[in-house]
């Protein structure tokens, strides 16, 4: 440590104690002081729906404040809309299409020939580990085979289907170890800080005034405080901080304990355990890319089970598969619920403080995560997997491959938009990289490059 760093961490230390600030979070205020700058901590999440979505109940998208208001499947995400981009015009590359399109999807190819999927790649970039899990139920009877698989290390990954047994790998290292992202621990930060009264947050930035820039770390976290202490006025206590010292507690996991992951009656419960093991994952910082697997392309999972949309129909046949105005109404609900629960149980725990930004605590989890929702075809009925008109009572409606972006992607993203862009879906997947910090130039021996109307 330079002797300007150590002089300012015991200036720092001393005036909170002077101030009659306990020791322990009078030392931390000291080392929040001298924090070392780093690269924002990105994440990266994709959650894969299969069979599309019904462009009618896409559209219209909206703009501003009004911006998915109009979007039926989308509407969940109308809290987030300020942090959320819409992509249309892309088309599978290759002209790939139909239910064999899951395996082109993440890798870029058919049959995945050439290139790992994205996952894969931009992990390999960030130097971590790719995390696959799902909610994938199937009849015993039926196995798992080729048209089920979306994501390819090397080979063809299966997704960890038990949330319980997905907690063990995503959480490793979590504990007394250290964690695998180092930097001040900002949750426990503001746990001990939020006990301050307002006069003493008031007297300690007061304190620490012209120490030098580098007090504006401290000078900064200290607001969030406050703000936390304001929003929380009148609504009961400030919100819990989670401290990753051990597993954090996640109920909806508990919940699905002894509970077959493959039984069709628990879809509901499996998938809200996935995400909530996931949020907390990144939350913590023990995982940094995720691809979570709902279901594959023709799975006939009935939608009548319990916490779902309350259709109790197969989801590929006839739900995806209807023509007719209240088939496609069943449809778009099927699908909204998906986003519905992501919203639920992902995005909301990600809206708050980053615990391992040590440059901005006022900046969330969600503002450096990418979130990439996908499928393997544009519309279900039609079957398509490109950029092209799908014919509903005598109208056309312009379909393509669905990619929703939600978060900030570390500051990369440029949001609440919808953009139209003719490119082939790996584009797509070389601005995921991009965003990542793992910039591509080809993918599979195939040129490619990032789309440009999504950078902020």
């Amino acid at each position: 440590m330079h002797r300007s760093q150590h002089r300012l961490m015991r200036r720092t230390f001393l005036a909170a104690m002077g101030l009659g600030i306990a020791a322990p979070l009078a030392a931390k205020m000291s080392r929040l002081a001298v924090a070392a700058p780093g690269d924002r901590p990105k994440r990266l999440f994709i959650f894969y729906i299969p069979h599309g979505m019904p462009p009618e109940h896409l559209q219209p998208y909206g703009e501003g404040d009004a911006f998915l208001q109009g979007s039926n499947v989308l509407s969940p995400l109308v809290p987030y809309k300020s942090r959320v981009a819409v992509v249309n015009g892309l088309s599978m590359n290759g002209g790939i299409s139909n239910h064999v399109a899951i395996r082109a999807t993440l890798t870029g190819f058919a049959e995945g020939e050439g290139s790992d999927s994205i996952d894969r790649l931009i992990a390999d970039g960030m130097g971590v580990t790719p995390h696959v899990i799902g909610a994938i139920p199937y009849d015993k009877g039926a196995g798992f085979y080729s048209d089920c698989y979306l994501v390819k290390h090397g080979s063809w990954v299966r997704p960890i289907e038990s949330p319980v047994e997905a907690v063990a790998q995503l959480f490793q290292g979590v504990g007394p170890a250290p964690m695998p992202m180092p930097g001040v621990d900002e949750n426990k930060f503001r746990a001990a800080t939020l006990a301050l009264t307002e006069g003493e947050i008031e007297a300690m930035q007061a304190a620490v005034s012209g120490l030098t820039r580098e007090e504006s770390k401290l000078a900064l976290h200290l607001d969030a405080v406050r703000n936390l202490k304001a929003k929380a006025s009148g609504e009961g206590p400030p919100p819990p901080m989670v401290s990753c010292d051990s597993k954090p507690a996640l109920p909806a996991v508990d919940a699905v304990a002894g509970l077959d992951p493959l039984n069709q009656s628990f879809f509901g419960k499996i998938l809200d355990a996935h995400l909530e093991a996931s949020a907390y994952a990144f939350l913590c910082g023990s995982a940094r890319v995720i691809t979570l697997q709902n279901m594959w392309v023709n799975a006939g999972l009935n939608f009548g089970f319990e916490g779902g949309p309350g259709i109790p129909k197969g989801h590929h046949d006839p739900v995806s598969h209807s023509w007719d105005g209240a088939g496609r109404a069943e449809f778009a609900q099927c699908q909204k619920w998906f986003f519905e629960r992501l919203a639920e149980k992902f995005l909301k725990v990600l809206d708050q403080p980053d615990p391992l930004d040590v440059e901005d605590p006022t900046r969330t989890v969600l503002d450096n995560t990418l979130v990439y929702v996908c499928s393997e075809v544009s519309d279900g009925a039609n079957h398509n997997s490109d950029h092209s008109d799908v014919w509903l009572d005598g109208k056309p409606w312009s379909s393509s491959l669905p990619a929703i972006l939600i978060g900030g992607g570390g500051g990369y993203l440029k949001t609440q938009q919808a953009v139209q862009v003719e490119r082939s879906h790996i584009d797509m997947l070389a601005t995921l990289a991009d965003a990542m910090d793992v910039p591509l130039g080809s993918i599979g021996g195939q040129s490619v490059s990032a789309i440009q109307e999504l950078k902020a």
